[in-house]
């Protein structure tokens, strides 16, 4: 049978003992609830003090007695685990947990919310709830899952007011606290040319200075496309850093990691343009952008690095050079040498309409004033934002960088700004340079560098490590291809 009065559904826990723990610790239940063996979708629910008996028929639900005793300051009545009246904490407005940890189901205060969560030993410190849609249910976030949620303007994060021991209470993440876990970091002593946090993942290079050094941002981002805060990394990135790892090894390079982005991220014009948006919305919205520019602020504190690299390639983490039988990089400064130029890059000419569009997921820049020049530019630029940077020190005029820094490229490349950067710069085909792995290529022996951008991320994992041939170094066990 069922309860005659129902007042609670308590999420969706999967056995006759979770639903009474439920049961027991949340406020405005009787001693009694109705639960379902057969069906645990259809919920935990408590009945009312005196909705136990009487109840319609049903040969899938029963009626159970809690056995769990109920927490002291519940057994007295007192609302939220205190004697004074209950006083709702916001600890992140507009936002959801960035993990949740479990739903209570529709619970239809704070307060009760609150005590439910205080009960309950999966939950941290903190849960999500809205006040104008309570039926959204009450959940609660994990040890390190309150802050960093998506933007929603219906949600509000509390902190729970109710007494929690100390080991629910919040918990910086491992991954937060050491950005470079789950990364293949270079064993030793770290060198201290590194800039930042930045980690070094190998330095093949047969002389202790020059050389070609490979740089890759890793920076962890709201979607946690790129790893967890708990330190763990997709398979598909492990297998492109593995890869490029291993190219690296063959042909006498450098690799480094930026792991953490440089502060402050918001520039001042963004804020500005954010309006009323909390920071932390600010901070998301611009993150992908931002995150972008990080790649020429690295091209120009590397170029001035005292290590003196002939030259600097900034390849997107989602990118591999594919082809370890072959020096791929001395071959793109062999082409730079022989037209002239100081800058390489690549247009997308393996998808309609791409071709003459640069794509800013692989630069490589030859070491030269110019190169050094035009990097602190294009960042300052970005500072600047649409009140324009002033004085270029490569030359140019009257040229804004308000948006992407691929755009900002596209702008000098076709702004006609002649021997200002045109003079300076190529750019070849994507088809062989930085083809776009969402159409293929793995198997064209003319393709040098597979960029896994968007979408085709997943396929990585499949196209390095579970073909014929092994370019990863490490086998099916190693770093880049062992399974989650």
């Amino acid at each position: 049978k069922e309860c005659l009065e129902q007042v609670f559904e308590l999420g969706s826990p999967t056995t006759v003992k979770e639903c009474d723990e439920l049961s027991a610790t949340a406020p405005g239940c009787g001693r009694t609830f109705m639960f379902s063996p057969e069906h645990t979708d259809w919920k935990c629910r408590c009945c009312a003090p005196e909705g136990a008996d009487g109840g319609p028929p049903s040969e899938h639900w029963n009626v159970y007695k809690v056995q769990m005793e109920a927490p002291p300051e519940m057994a007295a009545g007192e609302e939220g685990g205190s004697k004074d009246k209950y006083s709702p904490k916001i600890h992140a407005k507009q936002q959801e947990c960035d993990e949740q940890a479990f739903n209570f189901g529709n619970v239809p205060t704070a307060a009760k919310c609150d005590a439910l969560v205080a009960a309950n030993p999966r939950c941290g410190a903190h849960f999500m709830f809205s006040r104008t849609h309570p039926d959204w249910e009450c959940r609660c976030c994990t040890r390190i899952g309150a802050d960093d949620g998506k933007f929603s303007p219906f949600w509000d994060v509390y902190a729970v007011q109710a007494p929690i021991p100390d080991d629910r209470k919040p918990m910086v993440a491992a991954g937060i606290l050491n950005p470079t876990l789950g990364l293949p970091v270079a064993e030793g002593p770290r060198p201290d040319w590194l800039l930042k946090e930045d980690a070094l993942v190998i330095d093949a290079r047969p002389e202790p200075k020059g050389g070609v050094l490979i740089l890759q941002a890793v920076l962890m981002d709201a979607s946690k496309e790129w790893g967890k805060k708990q330190g763990f990394r997709p398979r598909w990135l492990r297998a492109i850093l593995a890869t490029n790892k291993e190219h690296a090894r063959r042909h006498g390079h450098v690799m480094v990691l930026r792991v953490r982005a440089t502060e402050p991220q918001l520039q001042q014009w963004q804020i500005k343009n954010c309006g009323k948006k909390t920071a932390n919305q600010c901070r998301k919205d611009n993150e992908r952008e931002n995150y972008n520019w990080e790649k020429h602020l690295m091209l120009a504190e590397y170029l001035k690095s005292p290590q003196e690299f002939s030259y600097v390639l900034m390849l997107d983490a989602d990118a591999a050079l594919i082809r370890p039988e072959r020096n791929t990089l001395k071959t793109i400064a062999d082409i730079l040498e022989e037209k002239g130029k100081d800058l390489f890059l690549t247009d997308e000419d393996w998808r309609q309409y791409g071709k003459g569009m640069i794509n800013g997921g692989l630069i490589m820049a030859k070491n030269t004033e110019f190169t050094r020049n035009l990097f602190t530019d294009t960042f300052d630029a970005h500072v600047k934002g649409p009140a324009g940077h002033r004085s270029w020190r490569i030359g140019v005029t009257g040229v804004t960088c308000s948006s992407n820094e691929q755009i900002c490229l596209n702008d000098l490349w076709q702004g006609g700004r002649g021997p200002k950067f045109s003079d300076h710069t190529m750019m070849e085909g994507g088809i062989r340079w930085n083809h776009g792995a969402e159409v293929g290529g793995f198997d064209d022996p003319k393709v040098e560098i597979l960029h896994f951008m968007g979408g085709a991320k997943s396929s990585a994992g499949r196209v390095l490590c579970d073909g014929a041939q092994d370019v990863t170094g490490g086998g099916k066990k190693g770093y880049g291809c062992q399974l989650e």
